[in-house]
C-alpha cells in the first residue's frame, strides 16, 4: 500500500475548450479509503483513468508513494482498478478472471485458489466460479470486476461506480463486508460514486468535484 498524490493534475481532450480536469490536487494517505463525488461528466472517471495510467495527463504530476508515474504504463504502476464497464475476459471462467492479476504475479496456486474462495464469498459470488461472464447478469459482472481488483495486493485500488448494478439490499450488504476488508488490508483506496450515501459509507473522506473542478475535500 501507498500514498497517492495528484499535484495539479488536469486533463484537456484533443479539440475540446474546457478542461475536463482542471488542477486537481489531492493528498490521499496510505490505507486512506477517498470517494470522488459528483454528478456524470464531473470529471472523476477521468481523474481514476489518469492514475491508472488509461489516460495521458495534460498538466501535473501523479506520485504513487515516492514514485512519480506520469510515464508510466498502466502494468508498471501497481494499481489495481475495477471498471463500471467490467472489463472481463470473457473466455475465462470467473474465477479466472478474479484470479488474473495473481497468476501474472506468479502467486503460488494454493494461495490464488484460497484467495479466490475467501473474495468470492464475500460478494457472494462462489456459485458463479466455474461459469463464463457472458452467462451472468451485469450485476454478478461488476461483482466479480470488484474482486477481481481487491483480490490484488497492489500499491493503489480504485474503484469506478463499484456497485451501481446492484440492488439497494445487496448494495447496502456489501458495502459494509466492503469497508472491512479494505480496512482489514489496509488498502489505499479511491472510490468513484455518483450516489451521497455510497461515498458517506466508504469512505474516511470525501472530494466533491464540479465541472472538472475539486469543490470540497
Amino acid at each position: 500500500m501507498a500514498t497517492l498524490y495528484l499535484d495539479n493534475v488536469s486533463k484537456v481532450y484533443d479539440g475540446a475548450e474546457d478542461r475536463a480536469v482542471d488542477s486537481l490536487s489531492m493528498h490521499i494517505e496510505d490505507g486512506e479509503i477517498v470517494a470522488l463525488l459528483g454528478s456524470s461528466g464531473c470529471g472523476k472517471t477521468t481523474s481514476l483513468r489518469m492514475v491508472a495510467g488509461l489516460e495521458s495527463i495534460t498538466e501535473g504530476e501523479i506520485r504513487v508513494g515516492n514514485r512519480v508515474v506520469n510515464a508510466l504504463r498502466p502494468a508498471q504502476r501497481n494499481v489495481a482498478m475495477a471498471f463500471e464497464t467490467y472489463a472481463l475476459y470473457p473466455p475465462l471462467r470467473v474465477r479466472d478472471n478474479i484470479a488474473f492479476g495473481l497468476l501474472r504475479d506468479r502467486v503460488a496456486s494454493a494461495e490464488i485458489d484460497k484467495r479466490v474462495k475467501q473474495i468470492a464469498g464475500m460478494l457472494e459470488i462462489t456459485d458463479l466460479l466455474d461459469r463464463f461472464p457472458p452467462s451472468i447478469s451485469g450485476g454478478a459482472q461488476q461483482r466479480v470486476s470488484l474482486a477481481r481488483a481487491l483480490i490484488r495486493n497492489a500499491a493503489v485500488h480504485l474503484l469506478d461506480e463499484p456497485m451501481s448494478q446492484l440492488e439497494p439490499q445487496l448494495r447496502a450488504l456489501l458495502r459494509a463486508r466492503i469497508k472491512d476488508y479494505i480496512i482489514a488490508h489496509k488498502m489505499t483506496t479511491v472510490v468513484v460514486t455518483h450516489d451521497q450515501t455510497e461515498a458517506i459509507a466508504l469512505a474516511d473522506r470525501i472530494a466533491v468535484m464540479e465541472n472538472g473542478l475539486l469543490q470540497q475535500f
